[in-house]
């Protein structure tokens, strides 16, 4: 066995891995390892016998949709699920073998009208995963000239199919984690002021740009080898207390509001809050959000617009405007001069007001709603 070339092979798989474009580079590496003029790995529907190819090559312009309208629901290697196993490998004698008939696999109608056009006689492969709902293959093809695979090459063939399983899986894991990051990415960028994502130990996870500018501009708050710090003592002192808190809030699945304060700065509003599932889904700890509002680039909130636009009474604009200020509710309530329980159910309206579910979002809706904040 050439071992700098098996190894080369597996690279090569892996790499389509990360990237599902370098699936056609890596069956060809597979397909000219075993001097197969063609290769296939798909999907296919148990029941339905529905066929979804995720790469295909060496085949004639045309033979791939023929494959997946009609031939792969006849290919006899694939459609008897009692005889297949996740993992075992098997060439076309296997099935003949199986059937005590040397010609079973060259006189099917797979054979005759999708194998033998396009050049090829002999198969080999096998069902790498099946889950219950769809089952994954990969098969080789080759000609005549080629000969029969020989069992040798199966054993092989074994263990580069479980790199393949590997691959595939590892594949959709990515592909879902770089799905949720764009998403991330893109709310981040469209929040209409600072947001920086900071863990426990005041590590920046991310930040968009407007969070950044701000930073930059103010004497509280620094980001130095990748960490949020502050020269302020008290606010020093403040950050550490109340991001330890929004941790276990995180923790507790208590999306609670934490308005810091600095009556030093008047200018600037800070309001710490557990991320939101959206973006914690990408880190691997609890994660916090940390709002950053310059008021002096921002007019107060237009309580006439928010009591008309979201038909809200008098009492539900108050506690909205508090809320987006980053009181709490206990310390919106006190403000108001209600009770706790009535400060639950004025929220419990807003909420449906407002087409919000949680304190978070009402928050950043009504801060990005730019009409909100126009000059009364």
């Amino acid at each position: 066995m050439d071992f700098d070339k098996y190894n080369d092979v597996i690279e090569s798989i892996y790499q389509a891995s990360i990237d599902a474009h370098q699936w056609d580079t890596a069956l060809q590496d597979v397909s000219d390892y075993f001097h197969s003029e063609g290769a296939g790995l798909f999907s296919q529907n148990p029941y339905t016998q529905e066929v979804n190819s995720i790469a295909f090559l060496g085949l004639k312009e045309g033979y791939l949709e023929s494959y997946g309208e009609y031939y792969g629901h006849i290919n006899p290697t694939f459609i008897d699920h009692s005889e297949l196993r996740s993992g075992v490998m098997f060439t076309e004698q296997v099935f003949n073998q199986r059937r005590k008939n040397e010609d079973f696999y060259k006189n099917s109608t797979f054979s005759n009208e999708w194998m033998n056009p396009q050049g090829f006689s002999h198969a080999a492969g096998g069902m790498l995963i099946a889950d219950g709902k769809n089952t994954l293959h990969f098969t080789l093809i080759r000609s005549s000239q080629q000969g029969l695979y020989t069992q040798q090459e199966l054993k092989v063939l074994g263990a580069f199919s479980k790199h393949i399983c590997k691959a595939v899986q590892l594949s959709k894991v990515f592909q879902r984690t770089n799905y949720r990051m764009k998403n991330a990415e893109q709310l981040l960028a469209n929040m209409g002021h600072g947001i920086l994502i900071i863990d426990g130990d005041q590590n920046v996870l991310e930040s968009n740009q407007i969070a950044l500018n701000s930073i930059e501009k103010n004497p509280i708050l620094a980001i130095q080898q990748g960490k949020l710090i502050s020269h302020h003592l008290g606010f020093k002192k403040q950050l550490c207390i109340e991001l330890q808190q929004t941790m276990v809030n995180s923790m507790l699945k208590k999306e609670l509001p934490i308005r810091l304060n600095l009556p030093e700065y008047e200018n600037v509003l800070l309001i710490l809050m557990p991320v939101m599932p959206e973006l914690q889904s990408q880190f691997d700890r609890p994660a916090a959000l940390l709002i950053i509002k310059e008021s002096t680039a921002i007019n107060p909130l237009n309580m006439n617009y928010l009591q008309k636009s979201y038909n809200l009474n008098p009492s539900e604009t108050r506690l909205t405007k508090y809320l987006a200020e980053g009181y709490e509710l206990k310390r919106a309530a006190y403000e108001m001069g209600v009770s706790y329980e009535t400060a639950r159910w004025y929220l419990k309206s807003i909420f449906e007001k407002t087409g919000t579910h949680r304190q978070i979002d009402l928050i950043l809706k009504i801060n990005v709603d730019p009409v909100a904040r126009h000059a009364q």
